[in-house]
């Protein structure tokens, strides 16, 4: 605290009953002096303060039955900062302001010691010398209204050329924060800090197709306090199917997947199924292959495949009618009936069930 010696009075109390030496006040005090005791126990240290509480007692004029006196909680502290070493237990509190009302020697303090059992242990009387205040302010001659007003405006004058307040720190907060501001510095010059949150924005944009021809909009925020926008967009009716165009080019086969039993895709030779060299399909298994070639007197080659799916049930076959080279005659008349296959095939319905 400021010049801290200068308004301190201390004394030591050893002994309950030791004599201190009258303490000089003055009316004019305002808040000015502190009053410091210092507590040793016959000359030896005080380890700590072990419970000890301290307050102030004093009255003006105790041969005064109307004069009731006072008191005033004091501070404890301990410490070892004194020039023989002893640890003193220490006990402070400011002038109590009611205690300089009136000037005079009749005034007394004292320090009452309560101990952790609630036992009070009161000093001795200190006798106090009040001095009387080098100024009166009930007197006429001390006031003078003009040069106070004219001190009053000087003193606003210098304190309106000197303040300042300049911006410090300017931060950038989420939009969900608050606005913030602090001030730093002292007297009329300062220094404005603030944290001001951006405008929100868009974090996030989805869309969704919806089956009905109303769209939606619904909106919601992120931890930052930015907007999360989602969109519901009406799918568009179907459109009158176009002309066919030319055909395209096959393409490389290999880029066709296989086929499966559930998917289309391209279907290649196996171990019993063939093409012969005119691309006629078979199976090379006799009982599901017919064939008749070579033979003169028909007119057309026959290559039927049968495809089964169980033994004895026949379906889907692929008959395929090629002109026979060597037949022997120039023309050709109708009706042709030729035999497709033998008699022991027979087309009977098939029902996978």
């Amino acid at each position: 605290m400021e010049i801290e010696k200068y308004r301190t009075i201390e004394a030591t109390l050893d002994l309950a009953n030791d004599y201190v030496p009258p303490i000089r006040l003055n009316t004019g005090d305002m808040n000015g002096r502190i009053l410091k005791f210092n507590v040793t126990d016959g000359g030896n240290d005080v380890d700590d303060l072990d419970g000890l509480t301290a307050r102030l007692t004093w009255n003006r004029d105790p041969t005064d039955p109307a004069s009731a006196g006072g008191w005033a909680n004091m501070t404890a502290n301990t410490n070892t900062d004194n020039p023989t070493g002893v640890r003193q237990v220490s006990f402070t509190t400011p002038v109590p302001r009611a205690l300089l009302q009136e000037a005079g020697d009749r005034t007394v303090v004292g320090v009452d010691i309560e101990d952790a059992d609630g036992n009070t242990i009161a000093s001795r009387s200190i006798p106090v010398l009040m001095e009387a205040g080098r100024l009166n302010p009930k007197a006429a001659e001390i006031a003078d209204p003009l040069k106070d007003l004219h001190d009053a405006l000087d003193r606003a004058q210098t304190l309106v050329d000197t303040a300042s307040l300049t911006l410090g720190t300017v931060t950038t907060l989420v939009p969900s924060k608050k606005a913030t501001g602090s001030m730093t510095g002292t007297g009329w010059q300062r220094k404005l800090n603030l944290s001001i949150p951006r405008g929100s924005k868009i974090s996030q944009l989805t869309a969704t197709a919806l089956d009905t021809e109303t769209p939606t909009v619904s909106t919601s925020s992120d931890s930052n306090g930015d907007m999360i926008v989602a969109l519901g967009l009406p799918r568009g009716k179907q459109g009158p199917q176009g002309e066919p165009g030319p055909k395209g080019d096959p393409g490389d086969a290999s880029n066709v997947p296989i086929a499966s039993a559930s998917e289309a895709g391209l279907v290649k030779p196996g171990s019993d199924f063939g093409v012969f060299s005119d691309g006629t399909l078979y199976l090379r298994d006799q009982s599901r292959l017919y064939s008749r070639r070579g033979y003169n007197d028909d007119r057309f080659e026959v290559g039927t495949t049968i495809v089964y799916r169980g033994m004895g049930i026949y379906y889907n076959p692929v008959v395929v009618f090629s002109p026979n080279v060597n037949y022997s005659s120039k023309t050709i008349q109708g009706p042709i009936e030729m035999a497709v296959l033998p008699d022991k095939y027979q087309f009977t319905q098939y029902d996978p069930e």
